[in-house]
């Protein structure tokens, strides 16, 4: 698998199908908590099959920071953001995870993620490896801009930092995740999405 010429979000789609696959085939069988450790199971092997184990030494980036669920990398050369995402906030099914990231793209299309494979992170736990633009930025969102542009994508706000549509949450837009850029835009660079139940 050429990773270098997959369209965008090729890889992404096809790790969330084996997510998804892995999720029809357990079924009601297991409990949810289970979903997880086999969906990563079926996602390693995956990965070994297709030749996706991504070498941070080989990408030429610096360490960050460290979040919730991702260690943040840069390089100056590419002017892109490394993120290993330990899926920690798509709890006990991977699929979530894809519809977060999915979603993102939807909706924050000038900040996108792509997927280029996987790796560990410092605290040895499986990860995927994405990347987004490096936003050059001239300070971090205010709050009521966030609102005025979530309003404009057709969400109604819950509280100050979280949003709902018809299908799905935005969550966590802060000012720290939300960068106003030297452009004048705005980049969600890191909230949480989920579908709306």
């Amino acid at each position: 698998m050429d990773r270098a010429n997959l369209p965008i979000n090729s890889l992404l789609e096809q790790a969330a199908s084996v997510v998804r696959r892995k999720k029809k085939t357990t079924g009601a069988f297991e409990p949810a908590e289970s979903y997880k450790r086999e969906q990563i199971r079926e996602l390693i092997a995956f990965s070994n099959s297709n030749g996706l184990w991504v070498s941070l030494s080989k990408l030429n980036v610096e360490y960050l920071s460290k979040g919730g669920e991702n260690e943040v990398y840069t390089g100056d050369k590419d002017n892109i953001v490394v993120k290993l995402n330990n899926f920690e906030y798509a709890g006990d099914d991977l699929e979530n995870f894809f519809i977060r990231i999915t979603a993102h793209n939807k909706f924050f299309c000038n900040v996108p993620y792509q997927m280029i494979g996987f790796s560990y992170n410092s605290q040895q736990e499986f990860c995927a490896v994405i990347i987004q633009p490096y936003i050059i930025a001239e300070r971090e969102a205010t709050e009521k801009e966030i609102a005025t542009y979530m309003q404009a994508l057709g969400f109604e706000m819950d509280y100050i930092d979280e949003f709902h549509n018809d299908n799905y949450e935005v969550f966590d837009a802060v000012p720290n995740n939300v960068l106003y850029g030297i452009d004048n835009d705005l980049y969600f660079i890191d909230t949480q999405i989920r579908l709306r139940l």
